[in-house]
């Protein structure tokens, strides 16, 4: 599975849980990358409510916000469909040594 897929994965399962609103910062990866990770998540329906500002020359990511993102039945769906990885998933204290499982 892709390393995208596992950060999908994170994301909805933070969220489910309503604790920790994953950051970019957490995955190791780009605010670039965290970004069309999740519009990718919104316009496929597995969350709402979460939104990036985008401007400037090449139209970067300036803000993400998903502090009021809910998960949807779509999105349970990805996860229950995935729940392989329930059992190694530990949270996002531990999120980039499961990445590469």
């Amino acid at each position: 599975m892709s390393k995208t897929r596992k950060i999908i994965y994170s994301i909805l399962t933070e969220i489910q849980k309503g604790e920790n609103r994953p950051h970019w910062k957490d995955y190791g990866i780009e605010k670039e990358e965290f970004a069309n990770i999740i519009e990718m998540m919104e316009d496929e329906g597995l969350i709402k409510n979460s939104s990036v500002v985008r401007g400037g020359i090449g139209n970067k990511a300036h803000a993400i916000f998903i502090k009021d993102a809910k998960i949807t039945m779509k999105g349970l769906d990805y996860l229950e469909e995935n729940s392989i990885w329930k059992k190694t998933y530990k949270g996002l204290k531990e999120v980039r040594e499961w990445l590469p499982l």
